[in-house]
């Protein structure tokens, strides 16, 4: 065998051994993902609700309605918190 070919073949083990590390950190987290997981939601499918919700939700507390929305949950709760009646916000 020459001293390429070894090489080659040595690299190859290194890069399927990262492969097989990295699909079976990705298999334990999706496992564990979904054992934790109570609702039966897959972890996936929130992630791909949250990346289609984040940009509305950011875009409306930056809007003038939602920026004077959010004064006035401010001041609301500043006020119970002094009343002593907090709600649970």
């Amino acid at each position: 065998m020459t001293e390429q070919t070894a090489r080659q073949q040595g690299a190859a083990l290194q890069k399927g051994a990262a492969t097989e590390d990295r699909q079976e950190k990705i298999t334990a987290q999706a496992a564990a993902s979904a054992k934790n997981r109570e609702d039966g939601v897959p972890a996936q499918e929130l992630e791909r609700f949250a990346r289609f919700l984040l940009p509305k939700i950011q875009a409306f507390y930056q809007s003038e309605e939602g920026k004077r929305l959010f004064e006035e949950w401010i001041n609301r709760r500043n006020a119970e918190e002094k009343t002593g009646k907090c709600k649970g916000s």
